[in-house]
């Protein structure tokens, strides 16, 4: 099962009803529930193929929960329930160990991402990249720096080009690097930094992209952790380390997802 976090379900948190954290409610501690999962939605394409693959081999079960890695991260800080984070970036997940919210022996690196240059089919893509100054590109869109990693990637781009306060006044922020995405696939912009995992799905099949070189840019080194509060701590073991397997990267690798190691000094 997969769900997304919307936007009402920070509100209804931050009023103390959880939005759409708990749903289960005394369910989540039967030891059959769904081991949960909160997860950067750059992985929604991947995980589709790799949490059925968990699934068939062991029998258990995954509920999973896309957003943005900084909103998820803010759930989990103030209590939502979660086994496992997949975050898209080293930092906030550490921010989580240093709260307590995460355990620090779990914390594996398990990918790194990967940023491309779209734009919807058709459309020619700037080259070079500085050209994204032109008149055509008048809406840019990106994931929303204060709480996306691929966000935060996508400004480390334009700053690295010397472009960003040029085209500062044309960038209009998704609210997880899915959301910017479904900007693109719809029309409603010229052009995108995505996540090039999610070019691998359906929703970029329209598109035309370029993988962006990554020294423009901090490396992505995504990081998971089991939730200190987990009710299932050895499935949630067990699916984290099927996640690092040699199954599980060579699925995230055909989703364009490098291995950890290359996100390494």
């Amino acid at each position: 099962m997969i769900r997304r976090l919307a936007r009402w379900a920070l509100v209804g948190f931050a009023l103390g009803t959880l939005g759409c954290a708990d749903e289960g409610g005394e369910e989540r501690h039967s030891p059959t529930a769904p081991l949960l999962v909160l997860a950067a939605s750059d992985l929604q394409t991947a995980f589709e193929e790799l949490v059925p693959a968990w699934e068939r081999q062991t029998g258990d079960r995954v509920e999973l929960v896309l957003g943005s890695t900084g909103n998820l991260a803010a759930q989990i800080r103030h209590g939502a329930p979660a086994d496992l984070f997949f975050s898209a970036n080293e930092r906030f997940l550490d921010d989580l160990i240093e709260a307590g919210t995460i355990d620090p022996g779990t914390r594996t690196p398990y990918a790194v991402g990967r940023l491309a240059l779209a734009v919807p089919g058709g459309a020619a893509l700037p080259d070079p990249l500085s050209e994204l100054t032109g008149a055509r590109f008048q809406i840019i869109t990106i994931a929303n720096p204060e709480h996306a990693p691929y966000g935060m990637a996508a400004l480390e781009v334009l700053r690295s080009l010397g472009i960003a306060e040029t085209v500062s006044d044309r960038l209009v922020p998704g609210e997880s690097i899915a959301h910017t995405l479904q900007f693109l696939s719809t029309g409603n912009a010229d052009i995108g930094i995505v996540a090039l995992s999610l070019l691998q799905g359906a929703g970029g099949r329209s598109l035309e992209f370029r993988v962006i070189d990554s020294a423009l840019h901090t490396p992505l080194l995504q990081v998971a952790g089991m939730a200190v509060g987990s009710l299932h701590p050895d499935r949630a073991r067990h699916f984290l380390e099927f996640v690092v397997s040699a199954e599980g990267q060579a699925i995230l690798g055909r989703h364009g997802f490098e291995p950890p190691a290359a996100g390494g000094p």
